[in-house]
């Protein structure tokens, strides 16, 4: 079932989108499957995508990302957060990564679920435009990715995923990603 990706024609409201839970762990031992979550739209001004961890103590290299693939056959788009603020956007292959234009508002709180830190990220609509020029950001369009919380750290590894991923291949691998579908009810 694809996801839906909900298409603003001002701008976004997070707390009315579909929200993403990344609860496949498909390499943890142990218990530490910490809850993440994400929230994807397009406005008028671009790709938003709201990224959302709970961990009371993350270590700083503990990690969000979003990997999108709008057009086939081209790189893709990869936003990583890290809990320490870290903040990286790229075009990427298997092979090489290019850096890419896109900010970020990071936030830190706790609510009745617990400690959170995440962030609110924007994709401009230009350089959707000039990276992806054969996407249109329109209703029923598709394109595919993932979301993922990682953290490499030996002492609390994890790898999560929002669609069923294998970690022994690059989180780009067309085999790791899933269906996203753009609504606008």
């Amino acid at each position: 079932m694809s996801f839906k990706v909900k298409l603003f024609s001002g701008a976004p409201d997070y707390e009315t989108l579909h929200v993403a839970k990344l609860t496949c762990f498909p390499l943890e031992k142990r218990d530490y499957k910490p809850y993440s979550q994400a929230r994807i739209c397009f406005a008028e001004d671009g790709l938003h995508v709201q990224l959302l961890a709970f961990e009371a103590k993350p270590l700083p290299d503990s990690a969000m990302k979003a990997v999108f693939q709008l057009q086939p056959d081209l790189e893709s788009l990869v936003l990583t957060l890290c809990a320490n603020g870290h903040f990286h956007a790229c075009l990427a292959s298997e092979s090489a990564q290019m850096p890419l234009n896109a900010s970020v508002h990071t936030f830190t709180g706790e609510d009745l679920q617990g400690v959170y830190w995440g962030g609110n990220v924007l994709v401009p609509q230009a350089e959707l435009d000039k990276c992806f020029p054969d996407f249109k950001v329109q209703k029923n369009s598709t394109f595919t990715g993932n979301l993922y919380k990682l953290c490499e750290n030996p002492t609390k590894p994890h790898y999560g995923c929002f669609y069923p991923a294998d970690f022994e291949k690059p989180l780009v691998d067309p085999s790791n990603l899933g269906e996203f579908i753009i609504i606008d009810f």
